[in-house]
């Protein structure tokens, strides 16, 4: 298979390419091969594997299809870990950051978030639309992997010079209509696909200006290379998904099993003799009685097939391991994460996790700020501010398996070399370290108004 057969397809055109019909089938053409993609990851994520499909030559034998959930699983765990508490945007002007959460807040951001966090984790990328509403206010709407068509310029920046939204209309009546929006850096192009002839094609019925400095979708990449979390390993869920029902069909083989009578013809089950009546043979005897009579030399034994169940359990446990080891989101179910464990045994096992995690931080940062840029440009115009977008801070709170105990000691050696605020943002219970340090300063002012000292506990 050539490398250009499982690379994410990249549309890459120069900057004055024309926006009409021609570049909408273009990219739909260009794009096919990665619709199926998308179709295939988000496929087994519900789990849909190809064994479901697996049809034998002989139909007569047992064809168990056995799926694993393994892409749900390690969808599942990489998104939780990664998104599990959300993004936070810190500045030093209170006034800023407040406007910020509340434009996030009216925009159900965290849920919206971890929603895109998932479907770059099956797919290996999603978008999120920005744009103003009929009230004048900033919204924003999560698209899927096969929602949008991303169109990058082929000059040495690559760029996103524009992006297009495919979507459909079902009618009352039945119809079918489908549209084409196009978002460039200056406006929204609608086309309509319409029937001329004998042929279809895009018309174009309407324009508007989106009211931002740039193209208004937000491309949320998994990796550099738009991978999926357990697309690298879809080959051993298949093996997995093969091995586990082969052996469910060998176990059905030996329920069908021969039953195989040596010196003895007698196998009839009901035979009638000369005077009309109906003998028993041993066979339904057997049946009945569970039991059998051989005259002397015979003999009795099921024909079966011989199953290695070593070398078979070895295999399936080396694709079990190496599912994990290769998509590097741990087995929780593992015993060796029973007990409690110090900090650094959990940091070692959850090592290939937080390095996935680290690589979708770094691509979810890079876009986040053309976000954070068009939010405050729609803030400055609105209030006539002079924010600064680049001074908002985002970082990742991880949904981490921590020992507490361990913590609390560190924070407490800590506590005559760190300021209070930077201890408290180490333990991982807290989601705010401000409002909890400004928590413990009313209650420690309440206990000194009393004249009893703060209890204070780390």
């Amino acid at each position: 298979m050539r490398l250009e057969d499982i690379k994410p397809i990249t549309i890459e055109l120069p900057d004055d390419t024309p926006v009409n019909s021609l570049l909408i089938e273009y990219c739909i053409n260009a794009y096919e091969k990665e619709f199926k993609r998308f179709e295939t990851l988000s496929r087994y994520y519900l789990s849909g594997n190809d064994i479901r499909n697996r049809v034998l030559a002989d139909d007569s034998l047992p064809n168990n299809k056995l799926v694993h959930s393994f892409a749900k699983y390690i969808s599942n765990i990489a998104t939780a870990y990664f998104m599990g508490r959300g993004v936070k945007y810190e500045t030093e002007d209170k006034e800023y950051k407040d406007t910020i959460d509340e434009i996030l807040s009216d925009n159900y951001s965290d849920s919206r978030n971890f929603e895109e966090a998932k479907e770059m984790s099956i797919n290996g990328v999603s978008y999120e639309l920005l744009y103003i509403n009929e009230e004048g206010k900033f919204k924003t709407q999560y698209f899927k992997a096969d929602e949008i068509i991303p169109i990058y310029a082929s000059s040495i920046g690559k760029f996103l010079i524009m992006a297009i939204r495919l979507y459909s209309e079902n009618r009352i009546d039945g119809t079918v209509n489908k549209y084409a929006e196009v978002y460039t850096n200056k406006e929204i192009i609608t086309f309509r696909l319409a029937k001329k002839g004998s042929n279809e094609v895009w018309e174009e019925i309407a324009r508007r200006s989106h009211l931002m400095s740039d193209v208004p979708i937000i491309i949320r990449r998994n990796n550099e290379e738009r991978k999926g979390d357990f697309e690298d390993v879809k080959s051993l869920i298949d093996a997995y998904d093969r091995a586990q029902s082969d052996t469910m069909n060998d176990l059905d083989y030996f329920t069908d099993a021969y039953l195989t009578v040596f010196g003895v013809d007698d196998i009839v089950e009901e035979e009638e003799s000369n005077d009309g009546t109906v003998r028993q043979k041993q066979t339904k005897g057997m049946k009945q009685r569970r039991t059998l009579y051989f005259p002397e030399g015979g003999d009795a034994k099921f024909l079966i097939k011989d199953i290695n169940d070593t070398a078979t359990e070895n295999f399936k446990n080396r694709i079990y391991k190496d599912i994990f080891f290769l998509s590097q989101v741990p087995n929780l179910t593992d015993e060796t994460f029973s007990g409690n464990l110090s900090g650094v045994a959990i940091k070692y096992k959850l090592f290939g996790i937080e390095e996935l995690s680290a690589e979708k931080e770094k691509y979810w940062k890079s876009a986040e700020r053309k976000k954070l840029k068009l939010m405050t440009e729609y803030i400055n115009t609105l209030k006539g501010t002079k924010y600064d977008w680049k001074s908002v801070k985002v970082t990742f709170d991880r949904s981490q398996i921590a020992n507490l105990f361990e913590i609390s000691q560190m924070m407490n050696n800590l506590r005559d070399i760190l300021s209070q605020k930077t201890i408290i943002e180490l333990f991982p219970e807290v989601e705010d370290a401000q409002e909890e340090l400004d928590r413990f300063n009313e209650e420690r002012a309440k206990s000194e108004n009393n004249g009893t000292p703060p209890e204070v506990v780390y």
